[in-house]
This record gives structure tokens, sequence and C-alpha cells, in this order.
């Protein structure tokens, strides 16, 4: 499995990736905290964000269970949002973007070529021109290794298989559905057979039914959509050999990935729950947004303002950043050993959530 980074859509984080702030290391961890502080005080709600603490502790982990000098090895760079239309890249950001992943190449040579990989929402029409120019500018651009669009549109997809040919396609997290209640992972719920399966039987009769359907509803809620048949042909009839899914601790059985063509990008730590066109963000600026879909494009307010929920369950954070809700899951423990040793797979590690 290589290591990723996914850098989210504002450039100064690619200065900051530039400049090595971006990943806090050890002995570092009060001097990078010390730095945001003063430099980035947008990133902090009334106290430091949850996301600093998950940053931090998801390093170690991945030091811990994967390799010592994971990040000494950065195969690859993950660039832009998959989780607001309104958020989709321009042009000209595009273009900086490539620029600062040059200048990445060149202060921390790679052990092989790296690749540029743009992620992309879902869109409607106003932004797909927008989106377009961008994908036009990658579908021409010279690089020694195809570049490739993380897409969470069928549009999009369909632009790729017919215009874009140049640019290789991968199923992202919020297009590649995965079932994510918190309720399964933490075992809060009881289960309730229907009253024909459970009359005239004994209570250890009861019991044994009742292990046996949580059984099989684990075996369901560790498994997504490409597991499907029809899925899969879908996937090699537009030529996608990537899907991604967020990692999720308590579901060991959905890395034990048997698909032969079809490759996994894995995101840690924070797994995207869901993400709607209403935005608690843009609605500082604008109330209507909370309440409906505007269609009017958006003046990015996320670039100035966070909302965060303080809401801390049993062993994870849950908090809302631009349109969407993510909860964190550092443990990676759950993953299979041959997950880890397949080389096609992809741990794309956002330090903090890619928006």
């Amino acid at each position: 499995m290589q290591l990723f980074i996914h850098i989210w859509t504002n450039l100064e984080y690619f200065k900051l990736l530039n400049e090595w702030f971006l990943l806090s290391m050890w002995k570092q961890d009060r001097e990078i905290a010390n730095f945001i502080n003063e430099n980035y005080p947008w990133e902090l709600a009334e106290n430091i964000s949850p996301q600093y603490e998950v940053n931090f502790v998801s390093i170690r982990e991945i030091k811990r269970k994967l390799w010592q000098d994971a990040f000494n090895k950065i195969d690859w760079i993950y660039y832009w949002s998959d989780n607001c239309e309104y958020l989709a890249p321009y042009k000209h950001e595009v273009e900086k973007a490539i620029e600062e992943f040059k200048e990445f190449n060149k202060k921390y040579p790679p052990h092989k070529v790296r690749t540029f990989t743009l992620v992309t929402p879902y869109v409607w029409d106003k932004m797909l021109s927008f989106l377009e120019e961008s994908l036009d500018y990658l579908n021409n651009l010279s690089i020694k290794n195809p570049i490739e669009v993380v897409v969470n549109d069928f549009w999009v997809l369909n632009l790729l298989h017919k215009k874009y040919t140049n640019l290789k396609p991968v199923f992202g997290r919020v297009i590649h559905k995965l079932l994510k209640t918190p309720l399964i992972d933490t075992f809060w719920y009881e289960v309730h057979p229907a009253w024909e399966l459970i009359k005239n039987k004994s209570e250890q009769e009861k019991k044994l039914l009742k292990d046996e359907i949580i059984k099989w509803q684990l075996k369901f809620y560790n498994s997504s959509e490409v597991s499907l048949d029809i899925y899969q042909n879908f996937l090699k009839k537009y030529n996608v050999k990537r899907v991604a899914i967020d990692y999720m601790e308590k579901r060991e059985w959905l890395y034990e990935w048997n698909f032969d063509s079809i490759w996994v990008d894995l995101y840690y730590p924070w797994a995207l729950v869901f993400t709607w066109r209403l935005c608690d963000t843009s609605a500082v600026e604008n109330p209507a947004r909370w309440y409906y879909a505007i269609d009017d494009i958006c003046p990015r307010t996320c670039n100035r303002f966070d909302v965060f929920y303080k809401i801390k369950t049993v062993w994870y954070n849950l908090l809302q950043r631009w349109n969407a809700w993510y909860r964190s899951e550092v443990n990676l423990d759950y993953l299979d050993e041959n997950f880890i040793k397949n080389e096609n797979n992809r741990l794309v590690f956002a330090p903090f959530v890619s928006v």
C-alpha cells in the first residue's frame, strides 16, 4: 500500500506542505500548533479544532501500523475537494496548484515519479463550465504520468470517457457508497426479530436467532457498492480501475478485498458521513443558504469561516466542515494485512478535512 497526501482547496496549504508544516512530527507538534495559531487563525474554533489532535495521533498511527519512514516516501498528491459543487476548481487555481506540485517535487525528490490527482465534487450546470476549463487544461498538459481525476458526478465521468480521454477516472467516495451509520459500529441497537420467527421459541433459541441476524447485519455493513457484479461491469465500461472508500474502524471484513481488477483509495483519518447543498458556513453571510438550495455561485464563505459542532461520542469526533459532516477514524488495527501488502492500494492521508 502506498501513501498519498490529499491537500484541500486553499493553495496556502500547498505552501504549508512545501514547508513541511502540514505534517506535524513528534517533538515538532507544539511548534506546528503555535505556527498554525499565529498564521492561520481562521482554522481555529472557540478552542483549537479536534482536527489538530486527530492529525497528530493519525500521523503516529501510520508510523506505528504501516512503516516508520512513511512520510519520507510520499508517492502522490491529491488536490481539491469532493464535497461541494461551489468548490469545483477554476482553471487558474489548477494552474497554480501544478506549479506548487512541481516545487514540491524539487524540494522533496520522489523515489519514483509522482502523479497529480485532481479531486472533483458533484456539479450542477453553472459550475460545470468552470470545471471543464480545468479538465481541458489538464487533458492537454504534458506530464510523464497520466493525470488522474477523482469523479463524484456521473456527467463528469461521461466527459472523461468521451472528451478528456487523457485523464484517468477514479470513482470518489461520494459517488461510491458505503454505509456509515454509527449505530452499527458502536452496537447501540437492539435486534427485534419478527413475531412469527420467535413464537413458541425458548429464550436460548431467541438469542441464537438474534446473534445470527446481527452477524448478517455486520456482514452487510462491511460491504460497499463495488461488491455488486452490475457495479463492477459499469466500472469496466468506463475504464475505472480504482474506487475510493473511507477508512472505518470495526469494519475488518471490508478490507478483505478480493477484486483483482479494482484497486482502492482508502481515505484516512476523516470519513465523510454526508454532504448536501445546504451549508451552515455560507449561511453565516447569507442565511437563505441554510434553508434551501440556491443556484447562485457561492462566494466560498468557507475560506473565511468554519462551523464546528462540539459533539464528542464515545470513541470518535464528529464535526461539520463546509456543507458536509465528518467523523474521525484513527485506529488502523482493523486493516487486513493482505490489503496493506497490496501495492496497488493507496492510503490517502488527509491531515485535515479535505475541503
